[in-house]
């Protein structure tokens, strides 16, 4: 059963509302992704003003030592654990923008098949308007009209 042009256009409605959804969800995967890099690129600048800062002068003090290396471990595991977060960011952004780029082509293909619909709708009445034209100048030139040149003597 083919698609009424009404159908289709609720069809089309219903696709660019799930497209702007669509669109939405991949803006808030993008935001975390940022979120989650700028989160990173802060746990390595805190590790690099650790490895920056080096021993004080004067007496070493050891649990100083302890404590900076244990901060030191904690850091490489933050840096760890939120490069792995945003890798997992990025692949949501990735996958978000393929289900949108699928939303689009999905609409896309409606309009596309509404277009046609229309196409094959506005052919049909040229032809029986064609229809109707030869329709009536072929009952004019088979009935001639008392005027017509063809009854004169």
């Amino acid at each position: 059963m083919p698609l009424s042009s009404k159908r289709l256009r609720r069809l089309i409605r219903q696709r660019e509302l799930l497209e702007r959804l669509q669109q939405r969800e991949l803006a808030e995967a993008i935001a975390l992704r940022n979120r989650r890099a700028a989160a990173l690129a802060e746990a390595r600048t805190s590790r690099e003003l650790l490895l920056q800062a080096g021993p004080q002068p004067g007496p070493v003090d050891v649990t100083d030592r302890i404590a900076a290396a244990a901060y030191l471990v904690r850091i490489e595991r933050d840096i760890a654990a939120r490069d792995a977060a945003l890798a997992h960011s990025e692949e949501d952004v990735a996958e978000e923008r393929a289900a949108l780029m699928e939303r689009r082509r999905d609409r896309r293909a409606f309009e596309l098949l509404l277009e046609r619909r229309h196409a094959a709708e506005r052919l049909e009445r040229d032809r029986t308007l064609a229809r109707q034209l030869d329709e009536l100048v072929a009952a004019r030139w088979r009935h001639p009209t008392p005027h017509s040149p063809e009854e004169r003597p």
